[in-house]
């Protein structure tokens, strides 16, 4: 296991370096470095700290959200377990380049280990995703709207790639929607993939055990999918514990700018929070997007009006909130899980030695 977190580590470092200096010549040609340090040095430290209690509460209800869609498949994880988990999730997200993807495989994973059917653990994650998605969709739709009235230079490029990311956050959205509906489709296609593989191992590997479990793990994932759509009320709790994780996450970058003495409206808040989320869910090769989301961060408010120096010093303090310092709180995270599985696995035995 040491073995493999130092490969990956090592994978990962020169992909890091590669964003921070990208990220570094953007500054250098395009910013004034001397008046983004004087701008950061006047920030209100007392301010930037109530960011990261913004960002602790953020995850709190991100967790909480996670939790109360396990409940009602009977899969009873205990919330600091959830917790632990979802900010682990994000530091293997931060060092494997996949966007939300590999963390949600990690979620998925942690909670089967602790005996969650893995049908169920999918169900619960993919919900989570669907209503997430949702609320980028609307959010954007609503600050769209709100700017539509105002003169802001450059209006139409935001305007496009608002249009850009409903589009494709619909169509996505409608492909899961599909593949939740058409349980026939997923067995099929599940089957298909199983019987490729079995063919060019030419019969070195026997799946049939595996065929065994991913089908009574598809079942169980359509079965928690129908105690969603026959039980609606068990939904309000994790989509009103999503919707103040959402905001949360738009109140970090809120806090930030006031800590910097510079207040912004909450349309164009909500707007470039979105499409960040949209860029990041871009999988470009890179841990965390270092270097690409904070470029398309310090250019987009600067297109609302706001001085290069600034929108520079906010999105680096935005960025320590919500990758470095969360970076640091998984890899807590990372440790404690796997301590609890050391002493879970050590034998009475081995426990009195």
């Amino acid at each position: 296991m040491i073995i493999e977190r130092k490969t990956l580590l090592k994978r990962t470092i020169p992909f890091l370096l590669v964003g921070l200096l990208v990220f570094a010549l953007y500054l250098i040609f395009f910013v004034n470095i001397n008046e983004m340090i004087e701008t950061m040095r006047q920030t209100n430290l007392t301010i930037f700290l109530v960011s990261i209690i913004a960002s602790i509460f953020e995850m709190v209800f991100f967790a909480l959200a996670w939790h109360y869609y396990l409940t009602p498949l009977s899969a009873n994880e205990p919330f600091k377990k959830t917790f632990a988990y979802a900010y682990a999730s994000i530091f293997i997200d931060q060092l494997i380049p996949a966007e939300s993807l590999s963390g949600e495989i990690a979620r998925i994973y942690f909670v089967t280990r602790d005996g969650v059917d893995a049908g169920k653990a999918t169900a619960s994650v993919i919900a989570q995703r669907i209503f997430g998605m949702l609320y980028t969709a609307i959010a954007l739709i609503f600050g769209a709207l709100q700017l539509s009235i105002w003169s802001i230079p450059s209006l139409s490029l935001i305007q496009s790639l608002v249009l850009l990311v409903v589009v494709g956050t619909i169509i996505v959205l409608l492909l899961i929607l599909i593949i939740c509906l058409k349980e026939n489709w997923t067995q099929k296609a599940i089957t298909r993939i199983v019987a490729f593989i079995e063919r060019i191992s030419r019969g070195r590997w026997n799946l049939d055990t595996w065929r065994d479990d991913i089908r009574k793990s598809i079942s169980a994932f359509y079965e928690s999918l129908r105690i969603f759509r026959t039980r609606p009320k068990k939904l309000i709790l994790p989509v009103g514990f999503s919707v103040l994780s959402w905001f949360f996450g738009i109140f970090i970058y809120y806090v930030i700018f006031a800590a910097m003495g510079y207040v912004l409206d909450w349309a164009t808040l909500i707007i470039v929070y979105s499409l960040v989320i949209a860029i990041k869910s871009v999988p470009v090769g890179i841990p965390a997007e270092i270097g690409v989301t904070e470029i398309a961060m310090t250019t987009l408010f600067g297109i609302f009006g706001v001085p290069l120096n600034v929108s520079a010093a906010a999105t680096v303090l935005i960025r320590i909130v919500t990758i470095w310092f969360r970076f640091l709180i998984g890899f807590v995270a990372i440790q404690w899980i796997g301590i609890k599985t050391i002493l879970h696995n050590k034998t009475p035995t081995q426990q009195k030695i």
